[in-house]
């Protein structure tokens, strides 16, 4: 049987309406108080996922897409494992910067690296959940009828509008919603970026993933400090980058043949 992205899509929002309600009655995550019970929607990408590839290729395609998120080819260079975990931090450390410039009393983070590790275990788990779906089951369908740029956008905002009800029951304004919003589109051009150079490493995806939930966590208290805009405003920069050098090498504007 074979299936499309977009019947992914809409088991992925389905799967995601009971998490949305429990949220919505104000119940938060255990241990993490500073996300809402919605933070386990999730999972949803990766449940999609398994049940549309027991569908169409049984129980060995499930167990091949869940090897997929712990693998890295033994060709690739180590090195896009410090970019993936890197990345992140230093962007972090550019908005503390741009935000002391402009005048706000952020305060000087202080990690305690007990509770780094716990953050960055809880979202490892989390981000497995979410791009064994996302990058491994919904990017390359999309990459089999369009151009990389293409499904890239098309999966970042998908990806991004599915954050917006959980935005809503947590107050954030218009503002906060549409610059955040922004940033996470431009950030699936990322992961897209470093998934298509390490041979289309899963596992490169959740790092990068967990590294995006990890230092918002950590940008310093709990993420009260985070500013989507000055995020996104640093963010066009690499993005344009990533477009502009992926143009001529990796068929940015072609179909795949």
């Amino acid at each position: 049987m074979k299936s499309s992205s977009s019947n992914f899509f809409i088991l992925v929002f389905a799967l995601s309406v009971p998490f949305y309600l429990l949220s919505a009655t104000g119940v938060h995550m255990p241990g993490m108080p500073f996300l809402p019970a919605s933070a386990l929607m999730g999972f949803a990408p990766m449940i999609a996922a398994l049940l549309l590839t027991h569908l169409e290729r049984g129980g060995e395609g499930i167990v091949t897409l869940l090897k997929s998120a712990l693998a890295y080819g033994r060709n690739q260079s180590v090195g896009w494992i410090f970019v993936a975990v890197l990345f992140m931090p230093i962007i972090s450390l550019l908005e503390f910067g741009i935000l002391r410039l402009m005048g706000n009393v952020v305060p000087i983070p202080e990690i305690a690296f007990g509770q780094a590790f716990l953050y960055f275990a809880a979202f490892f788990i989390g981000a497995i959940g979410e791009e064994l779906g996302w990058q491994g089951y919904a990017y390359p369908r999309l990459r089999n009828s369009t151009t990389v740029f293409g499904s890239t956008l098309i999966l970042g905002i998908i990806w991004a509008l599915w954050h917006v009800v959980p935005f809503v029951e947590m107050g954030r304004s218009t503002d906060w919603i549409t610059w955040h919003l922004l940033g996470t589109v431009a950030l699936r051009f990322i992961i897209v970026w470093l998934f298509e150079r390490t041979g289309k490493s899963i596992l490169v995806a959740v790092l990068f993933h967990t590294m995006i939930n990890l230092t918002w966590a950590l940008f310093p208290i709990e993420g009260s400090f985070y500013n989507p805009f000055v995020t996104f405003f640093i963010l066009a920069f690499p993005v344009t980058a990533i477009i502009a050098s992926w143009r001529p090498k990796m068929n940015f504007g072609n179909k795949p043949s």
